[in-house]
């Protein structure tokens, strides 16, 4: 099995460049400063309550929004200059001359960029070790919030190469992919939020018993929210906290609720749902840099 020749050269390019050592020093500085600043202020009180197994959890929980609000920004800026970058130097059309077909320089390309997210997210992990000591989190815990940055971190890749591939210029590209991102984490709670109030909490006292609780009394499902990296995010941290998460996030957790009942927890389906997003992304980008199709295209295009 051949290694893939652009990943292979873009991986030396990248890191033999001393940015990646100063982007992995830069990033673990504030996941270290984060972790020193949140354990002093729990080892302060520890002298009068002693050790508490929610300094794991509140810990952790600090931790892990700050790594995944890095993950989502830091991936799509490594991403959206990657074949719009190819295009404005002039070698795009080098790159597509050769035997490689469209889906090994997309899949060298979003691999190349990714290696860096990968590398700070195993290099985070002897941080994430630290709440080992207190207790209460397990080591399933964080193989399943690793797994869940991996597959987020793939989105956000697969979103910056498609948009790099449709988009000539790299400064645009890179615009119109944080605004899709943005949509992604805000614009789907803003419209969950807006169809809840006028479609579903204006309905509720036409069917509210007396004494009946709001959340019992709505019984609604909103697969939007499945889309939504961030709510499946707050889903992970909610069930390995037993729930109890929820009362720290009300909004999310009742947002959460609309997630329905289902078989599986909603952040494993919201991780399948993300993975077939990035899939389906990673496909169309090969279709748009496949020089055949382009082909076919003008041919058509002739024809008629």
């Amino acid at each position: 099995m051949r290694f893939n020749p652009v990943l292979s050269k873009e991986l030396k390019v990248k890191m033999r460049n001393w940015k990646a050592a100063g982007m992995i020093g830069a990033y673990l500085l504030v996941m270290t400063v984060v972790a020193t600043f949140i354990l002093m202020m729990i080892m302060s009180d520890m002298s009068a309550t002693g050790v508490n197994r929610q300094a794991a959890t509140i810990t952790y929980g600090f931790l892990a929004a700050i790594q995944f609000m890095l993950i989502i920004f830091i991936a799509p800026a490594l991403t959206s200059g990657s074949i719009s970058g190819e295009r404005e130097r002039q070698t795009l059309d080098l790159l597509l001359c050769t035997k490689l077909r469209p889906r090994s320089i997309i899949l060298g390309k979003l691999f190349s960029c990714l290696s860096q997210v990968i590398l700070l997210i195993i290099a985070s992990f002897p941080i994430f070790a630290t709440v080992f000591v207190f207790g209460g989190i397990s080591i399933t815990n964080l193989l399943q919030l690793f797994l869940f940055y991996l597959v987020v971190a793939i989105l956000m890749g697969c979103l910056g190469v498609f948009f790099s591939t449709i988009i000539k210029k790299t400064t645009t590209s890179n615009v119109v992919t944080y605004a899709v991102v943005l949509f992604l984490l805000f614009g789907t709670i803003i419209l969950t939020a807006i169809y809840m109030q006028v479609f579903v909490y204006g309905k509720v006292t036409q069917v509210q018993q007396p004494g009946m609780p709001v959340s019992q009394t709505v019984q609604t499902f909103f697969p939007l929210l499945y889309f939504n990296p961030l709510i499946g995010f707050a889903s992970l941290l909610i069930d390995q906290f037993g729930g109890s998460g929820a009362q720290s996030i009300p909004i999310i957790g009742g947002m959460l609720s609309g997630f329905g009942k289902s078989a599986m927890k909603p952040w494993i389906i919201s991780t399948i749902v993300n993975f077939g997003m990035a899939c389906l992304l990673f496909y169309l980008s090969a279709l748009n840099v496949n020089p055949i199709r382009k082909k076919l295209k003008i041919r058509n295009k002739d024809i008629e």
